[in-house]
């Protein structure tokens, strides 16, 4: 027993702000919480008048004998089978919000007397300090690595992230690429200055939507700047897969118009891109040119540019070729030719190649 008392329990509150959900316990337990489902809830046979009354009077609620006391019918078998004799419910309270609730099983009747009480306030007052401090903690953990009007990582999420694709990459080896990927909404600074900052906000809350929609997740994809997202893509193996990238995932799912308070906006998207071996082996070297890829693509007339010029023209090579079989293939101007291999010793087809 601790304390004088044979068990005790700390419940939070759900989010609907009637079930209580246990979190932490001490005592002697014996599977009593395992079976028990403790609501505030009207109307349903798990409905308890102590938790009920705790929270809606914001005050402790004591039962000081169990074994006549009607607000634990329900659940007396099993208490007094576990020697609980009495009980007290305390709410508790990170700020002005109730948030979970302390019950302590005394192993004696009529235990909880006016000084006890008194006690027990300051403790239940100590948990809720600690609770308001971890929800604090938490608090200023997510603002450290999490972008709080997109919910996607930030640039030091981000950053720590790119960096374990990197290790891992190396350490595979087998000519394994990565590319880092830096995204700008061009000309941005209209929509605030038209629309206001609301409507700014909307829009850089529907777009990173959009990307996580796309082949990534939250794990490779984030916003680093007031207008610019970043993406790293992994176990690449050629160039025009992020190109087809960038076309398909990015400026494809920003093709669309976004709605805001009645209005459709379009938003256009350039790319920077820096590839890992060839432009990098570090996660500053690749932000760093893919920054300039994007610079360059911002003052031309191209959607996206690698850094490297060599990868620009091969992958535009690629692309253009790819487009053109597309293209011909819808026409149906491609035809299929076999022509048959002859084995001149024996005189007969061994085989054949075809020709489009």
């Amino acid at each position: 027993e601790h304390g004088g008392f044979r068990m005790a329990w700390i419940g939070l509150l759900e989010p609907n702000g009637v079930d209580v959900t246990p979190a932490a316990r001490a005592g002697f337990d014996e599977g009593y919480l395992d079976q028990i489902r403790l609501t505030a809830r009207e109307g349903v046979a798990d409905c308890c008048p102590l938790v009920a009354r705790a929270l809606r009077g914001n005050a402790p609620i004591v039962c000081n004998d169990i074994g006549t006391d009607a607000r634990i019918v329900r659940w007396r078998e099993e208490a007094l089978a576990r020697g609980y004799r009495s009980l007290v419910v305390f709410p508790l309270h990170v700020g002005d919000k109730t948030v979970g609730l302390l019950l302590l099983y005394a192993p004696e009747k009529d235990f909880f007397d006016t000084e006890e009480m008194r006690l027990l306030a300051e403790i239940a007052g100590d948990v809720s300090f600690a609770l308001d401090h971890i929800e604090k903690e938490e608090r200023l953990d997510y603002l450290a690595y999490y972008d709080v009007l997109t919910g996607l990582p930030n640039r030091a999420l981000f950053h720590d992230r790119a960096k374990q694709l990197l290790r891992a990459a190396k350490r595979e080896g087998g000519g394994r690429k990565v590319a880092l990927v830096l995204l700008d909404l061009e000309r941005f600074h209209t929509v605030n200055e038209t629309f206001g900052r609301g409507a700014g906000d909307a829009v850089l809350r529907q777009v990173a939507e959009r990307l996580a929609a796309g082949r990534l997740g939250p794990d490779h994809l984030a916003r680093i700047g007031a207008d610019m997202f970043a993406a790293v893509l992994d176990d690449l193996e050629k160039e025009e897969e992020v190109a087809h990238f960038v076309e398909q995932r990015v400026i494809g799912l920003l093709h669309e118009p976004i709605a805001v308070d009645g209005q459709e906006l379009r938003i256009s998207v350039k790319a920077g891109i820096a590839l890992f071996p060839a432009d990098g082996a570090d996660v500053d070297t690749l932000v760093h040119n893919a920054e300039a890829a994007l610079k360059k693509a911002k003052l031309s007339g191209d959607r996206y540019l690698f850094y490297s010029p060599e990868f620009n023209a091969r992958v535009a090579e690629k692309l253009t070729l790819e487009n053109k079989l597309r293209r011909a293939l819808g026409r149906r101007e491609l035809t299929l030719h076999y022509q048959p291999a002859v084995n001149l010793a024996k005189g007969n087809i061994c085989g054949l190649e075809a020709l489009m």
